[in-house]
């Protein structure tokens, strides 16, 4: 792999992790007396922009597009499997995704920010083009999920984690932008796959993919460089936050909120092709729902500016909860499950977008990414453990045909990360009355 010219700086200032807003550069609203440093908010700050949109777009448009192969899965390649069995395909993508943040803050230390992004998009490539070859069910868990799923997690963490050291004023539209871009994404991906699946094969399906991901994540790595120097971490991950009550409640809303969002991601999809309705209008669904999560996201980002994010969670999580069994739950109507996914897609995924900031407003800037990596770390150990189960729900209880019971189960979640985020009020209200009392 070719040297990073900025490596020697980067090894020093490399504190990554799972989507993180940078500790260090949160606070850089000082002049910076470096004459080599270049202004925030302008100039080459919107080519990092742009570089960690594509990334997201690439490595989470991917990976919301996964509905496409699932049903496909089930429906087709692998209709003799149980349904549990397939869920391990997904799980350990998301999974691998959201832990592999750990391991690239390591990465990170070791070659530098542009290297390491290379990393990622190798592996990403990687995964896609050895799964394009699958036939197996356990091919696919190591293809698509560990391998593609390491790689684009890197790509992922990096790409939420360098904008705000090149943005002040801009910030939150700038995280908003790029939180958008798995919405995004999924436009590019979902109709393509759609298509080629009906025409060709999956494995070409998943060639294609290689063929966009590959060039554009590493044109878009090596573009990648930090703008203000971030020294490392004092460690990987830091268990001693988990005393934290706010902590221990954003852990929580994002268990439940992972749990509840995956049965409609990986599960509605093929719930339409059950009422009759052919395999690519399930599937172009896909996209409705990724415009307005787009949008969502950076809306949520926006209104966090003037309201707070706990009281945005409490709202759409309520909604959320309400409207899985007003609208999908033993519906068999077009138009009221179409009219539940897109109302979906705007109060069920904002959390996703909103939970960065979060972390950033009740955090020391040296804790921020530990925080943030504590919590993804719990988030994808949850979705090692609940998917398959979830899977074995739809097998035995619902024989691959109902979907009713794992509706109920995604209801509950949302219920559960309801009740979590007025827990989480109560003690950001006690935290922000602490300060104010402080600065009198």
């Amino acid at each position: 792999m070719p040297k990073d010219p900025s490596q020697s700086t980067e090894k020093n200032n490399s504190d990554s992790g799972p989507p993180s807003l940078n500790p260090d550069t949160l606070k850089t609203d000082a002049p910076v007396p470096d004459n080599n440093i270049s202004p925030p908010d302008k100039g080459y700050a919107w080519v990092i922009l742009l570089s960690c949109f594509i990334n997201l777009c690439l490595s989470l448009g991917a990976m919301n597009s996964m509905g496409v192969f699932q049903t496909y899965y089930l429906k087709v390649m692998f209709v003799k499997v149980s349904a549990s069995t397939i869920a391990w395909i997904s799980t350990a993508t998301i999974c691998v995704s959201m832990c592999s943040g750990i391991i690239s803050s390591a990465i990170l230390q070791k070659l530098g920010l542009r290297n390491t992004a290379l990393v990622g998009s190798i592996f990403g490539s990687l995964g896609l083009l050895l799964a394009s070859f699958s036939n197996q069910v356990w091919q696919l868990i190591l293809t698509q999920g560990v391998i593609f799923g390491f790689g684009s997690g890197i790509l992922l963490n990096i790409s939420l984690s360098v904008p705000p050291n090149w943005f002040i004023k801009h910030r939150p539209i700038a995280l908003g932008i790029v939180a958008s871009g798995g919405g995004l994404g999924s436009l590019v991906f979902v109709p393509t796959l759609t298509e080629i699946v009906r025409v060709t094969s999956v494995g070409w399906a998943f060639r294609v993919i290689f063929f966009i991901y590959c060039p554009l994540s590493i044109i878009c790595s090596i573009l990648l460089k930090y703008r203000v120097p971030v020294p490392p971490a004092r460690r990987l991950i830091d268990f001693k936050l988990i005393k934290e009550p706010i902590v221990i409640w954003i852990c929580i809303l994002g268990i439940f909120v992972q749990i509840g969002s995956s049965v409609v991601l990986l599960y509605f999809p093929a719930s339409l092709v059950d009422l009759g309705y052919n395999q690519s209008t399930a599937t172009n669904l896909i996209m409705v729902f990724s415009i307005c999560n787009a949008i969502a996201r950076m809306g949520s980002t926006l209104i966090a500016k003037k309201v707070k994010p706990v009281t945005i969670l409490i709202v759409i999580n309520a909604i959320s909860a309400i409207i899985l069994m007003a609208m999908w739950y033993k519906s068999r109507s077009l138009a009221k499950s179409l009219a539940f996914y897109v109302l979906f897609a705007i109060f069920g995924m904002p959390f996703f977008a909103l939970q960065p900031l979060l972390v950033a407003n009740y955090s020391l800037p040296q804790d921020i990414a530990p925080k943030n990596a504590l919590v993804y770390l719990v988030m994808g150990i949850s979705v090692l453990i609940t998917f398959p189960s979830i899977g074995q729900v739809f097998q035995a209880v619902g024989k691959r045909r109902d979907y009713s019971q794992i509706i109920i189960i995604s209801f509950v979640a949302y219920i559960l990360t309801t009740l979590a985020s007025i827990a989480l009020k109560y003690y950001t209200d006690r935290d922000d009355k602490k300060k104010a009392e402080q600065s009198l």
